[in-house]
């Protein structure tokens, strides 16, 4: 990208900063990058030369003249006599064949308040004053704001021609162009439509955080580009922009709008949100709202967005305390019957940042009363109601609560595809939602048919690079790796971790657990060796990135555990279990799958070092377990049984292998009938067993 052409802003600082920041303002937004010089008459030396190399190296000067004079050189100039730093800043630019442009400031202008200056200086600058305007023949001197701004919006055709050339401007004073009030209508429609877009720029800034979490908490969008990407879509609509102007200004406007003196507090915090500048965000947002609250009367609705927004902020750096601290507080400021939005907005923030950081249980309570307080207000087919249903989807997948989540799935595809049709986008998440929640459960074929389903409609609507065709592409790998395809499972989730590098880097969760997923495939296919050395890199990431109690840190150690027994390193299987046991147990509970796992993986540890006692009685109490939170046909109990009779079969412990298998078998037939999947194969496995006595 070509840079961008500089000019250079000449004022007298102590009394036209804020209007010198407007223009700075409004040229960025044309496309040009504004620079100044600060001058306060305390500067020690001669600056000329300094002013020279930054007049050198910008296209064109814009000069704002009003009644101060300013600070002067030490010595008059030979060229120029008597002038003031800012007056020769115009007059070297002229000299220098650059184009100048004049902008009158009238008596009537707010102006910053300053000192008065000397009689003699401010006869110095009215008879610069009136050289400038004998020279041009006419002018408009500018009484207002709105008049400052309209006259550098008139320059857009004129500037124009700083991007076509780099030859030196012909001598002269064109600044005429700019005071000469707009004759054709066409220039005054012009002008009116630009006013209106720095508006929704503006507008745009103030929306984007939210709009901004709302695209994350979808978990569709994984790659953060492609989440700015859909906020502004989403911001588009709203406010009727293309998004195209939306990503090229929005960010270079922020920039601006972040340091301007003469914006609020809590613009000034929204600008830093969007500008990506998350620590200043929180900081000024947090400052507004302590403004809101002194002022009187306070107004709720202030206070409340201030403190979400440093809600937000804290969130994007990573330090979900604070982020919490700040939307409790918020909350403070909602009231649910008379604003049901606010209240419900924020709830689905706390939920959701509660789902970030595993409590899923807590995460999931908020989420139904935000769903129950949504559905009575606006109805069951309201966005906002299942935008709430499709996040408790994901919260009660990770409590292993499947049956609920696959009605709640279906359910939603339902009013979905009601409303948007079968192709629709959101309606194909859904979809994704539902493949999720069949793939957690052990419905294999299921799931592979809806995740190549998804990945057909996304490839069609969005493109195959899309994040949400990524998404589906490591779903579908997932439950390959689940059926046994393992080295297409493979060779899919290579694909997925060089999309995840580029966008995302080498540290990021997501594209840690896509590396623990191919970890998870070539353990698998029997590569205990790359798998192994796959593990312990990402656990060693996750911890440093997530924290260590973190579920899917932990999950990544539950597969090592799980290799390390197939591996038969039995006594460090039983250290690294013991270990993650105690944290899962404190964390997630003692009967969440996890938890259930390590303690499966540590009965085959326990196994494999001929503790035979203690292995059966932690045997037992996992399988009653598991068959309570999973049930009996769940792929995982029957995996982990029949794991605990083949490590017994190892050890030449047949009799109680197959006492186990037996056992199992007369279970499935009274709980599943008589001629099911599972007691096949389970009477499989006890007749194998009683062969080999």
């Amino acid at each position: 990208m070509a840079p961008r052409p500089t000019v250079f802003i000449s004022a007298v600082s102590r009394e036209l900063k804020s209007a010198r920041q407007l223009v700075a303002n409004t040229l960025t937004f044309l496309g040009y990058e504004p620079v100044w010089r600060d001058i306060f008459g305390t500067e020690s030396g001669d600056l000329r030369g300094m002013l020279r190399q930054q007049i050198d190296r910008c296209k064109g000067v814009v000069q704002l003249i009003g009644q101060c004079y300013g600070a002067e050189p030490p010595t008059p100039d030979e060229e120029f006599g008597r002038v003031s730093y800012t007056q020769y800043e115009a007059l070297y630019a002229r000299k220098r064949r650059k184009k100048v442009w004049y902008l009158f400031i009238d008596e009537n202008f707010p102006t910053d308040l300053c000192d008065a200056e000397p009689d003699e200086l401010r006869a110095l600058q009215a008879g610069y004053r009136r050289r400038l305007q004998s020279d041009t023949h006419v002018f408009h001197a500018l009484e207002t704001i709105d008049a400052l701004e309209a006259s550098v919006l008139k320059l857009r055709d004129d500037l124009a021609s700083l991007r076509r050339s780099l030859k030196q401007w012909a001598l002269g004073v064109a600044a005429l162009l700019i005071l000469i009030v707009a004759m054709v209508s066409w220039q005054l429609r012009g002008q009116a439509e630009m006013k209106i877009e720095i508006a929704k720029l503006r507008q745009g800034i103030m929306e984007y955080p939210q709009r901004e979490a709302e695209v994350r908490s979808s978990k569709i969008e994984r790659n953060p580009t492609a989440v700015q990407e859909q906020t502004y879509a989403e911001l588009g609509k709203q406010l009727g922009v293309d998004p195209k102007i939306l990503r090229e200004k929005l960010p270079r406007f922020a920039e601006e709008l972040k340091r301007a003196p003469n914006a609020s507090l809590y613009e000034r915090a929204s600008a830093s949100y969007v500008a990506k500048d998350y620590a200043q965000a929180e900081r000024l947002a947090l400052e507004a709202a302590a403004q809101f609250q002194t002022n009187k009367p306070s107004n709720p609705k202030n206070i409340r967005a201030a403190l979400e927004l440093a809600g937000l902020s804290a969130q994007k750096r990573i330090d979900y305390v604070s982020a919490m601290e700040h939307f409790r507080a918020a909350e403070k400021h909602t009231d649910r019957n008379r604003n049901l939005e606010e209240w419900a907005t924020l709830q689905h923030e706390v939920g959701e940042l509660l789902i970030i950081q595993g409590k899923y249980s807590d995460g999931e309570k908020v989420l139904r009363d935000v769903i129950e307080a949504s559905t009575r207000a606006l109805g069951p087919e309201h966005p906002d109601t299942l935008r709430h249903r499709h996040r408790l989807i994901y919260a009660l997948t990770r409590q292993t609560k499947y049956p609920e989540a696959e009605s709640e799935a279906r359910a939603v595809i339902n009013l979905r595809e009601k409303l948007l049709g079968p192709e629709h986008i959101d309606t194909v998440t859904s979809r994704y939602n539902l493949a999720d929640t069949l793939a957690d459960q052990g419905k294999y074929r299921e799931a592979e048919e809806l995740y190549r389903n998804v990945i057909r409609l996304n490839e069609k609507a969005l493109g195959g690079d899309d994040p949400r065709t990524i998404a589906a592409r490591v779903g579908l790998a997932t439950v390959l790796g689940s059926e046994g395809k393992n080295a297409e499972a493979e060779s899919l989730y290579r694909e997925v971790i060089k999309f995840d590098e580029k966008w995302y880097g080498p540290e990021h969760p997501n594209t840690l657990n896509d590396r623990m997923n191919l970890a998870t495939a070539l353990h698998a296919d029997g590569k205990y060796s790359d798998a192994e050395h796959e593990y312990r890199e990402v656990i060693t990431l996750e911890e440093k990135v997530i924290g260590a109690e973190h579920p899917d840190a932990l999950t990544s150690r539950n597969n090592l555990a799980e290799m390390l027994d197939d591996e038969r390193k039995f006594a460090e299987a039983e250290q690294e279990c013991r270990q993650i046991i105690n944290i899962e147990t404190r964390v997630l509970g003692p009967e969440n799958v996890l938890t259930l796992n390590s303690r499966a993986n540590l009965a085959i540890a326990l196994i494999g070092q001929k503790k035979f006692a203690e292995a059966l009685t932690e045997y037992t109490d996992v399988l009653k377990l598991m068959e309570r939170a999973l049930g009996l046909e769940h792929p995982d109990t029957f995996d982990y049984a029949t794991k605990i009779a083949v490590a017994l079969s190892q050890q030449n412990r047949l009799a109680e292998a197959k006492e186990i298998a037996t056992q199992l078998e007369e279970r499935a037939s009274k709980v599943l009938g008589a001629d099911n999947e599972y007691a096949r194969k389970y009477s499989k496995i006890a007749k194998d067993l009683e062969a080999k006595r």
